[in-house]
């Protein structure tokens, strides 16, 4: 499932190993193909910093404090460079981006999705990443709990320029996002 991935992006950068308490509380909530990749390469990130694989409990309360779901127990499972998550919602795969404010299915199941990250097409269009290439070529590398974000943000009429993202600690940056716009929901 994830041969073709780490051909194409080699550069898995592990932040930590699930604990297996970890594992097994998400065992039955989350993709079989999720849980086997923590337990083969951990939380960390991959296609040159552009998603990481995250701990949901980490992301529980900034998730609660910017989504309203429509269906119970979301579960984030990845966050952006720029700053969105992409969450297990109803057997879904969905992209909740916060530089919009919207919300948009990936796909159902996570069957292809990482087959489909190897598409920059499909990155560019559908995870809306065009703009991360030019911020980390005049930015530089993020680390683990960084992003890059619109200052100022989107909703508060910033333009989608590549040149208009800064360095941002992820929560935070969605966290302000939505005391200043609102949850997405």
């Amino acid at each position: 499932m994830f041969e073709e991935f780490f051909n194409q992006y080699p550069d898995y950068n592990i932040q930590e190993k699930p604990a297996d308490e970890i594992i097994d509380k998400y065992q039955s909530q989350l993709p079989e193909g999720l849980i086997a990749f923590w337990k083969e390469y951990g939380f960390g990130s991959f296609m040159g910093g552009y998603l990481k694989a995250v701990n949901p409990d980490e992301f529980s309360a900034i998730l609660s404090e910017s989504y309203s779901p429509v269906y119970q127990n979301p579960i984030v499972m990845f966050a952006t460079g720029l700053s969105d998550l992409i969450i297990w919602e109803n057997n879904h795969t969905v992209l909740l981006d916060y530089r919009h404010g919207t919300s948009q299915v990936l796909e159902s199941g996570l069957k292809y999705l990482f087959e489909d990250l190897t598409d920059s097409s499909y990155v560019d269009s559908d995870l809306l990443g065009k703009n991360f290439i030019p911020a980390k070529k005049r930015l530089g590398d993020l680390n683990f709990e960084e992003s890059f974000g619109y200052v100022p943000p989107l909703g508060l009429g910033g333009t989608e320029k590549p040149e208009n993202l800064d360095k941002v600690n992820l929560k935070v940056h969605i966290s302000l996002i939505a005391q200043a716009v609102g949850k997405i929901g």
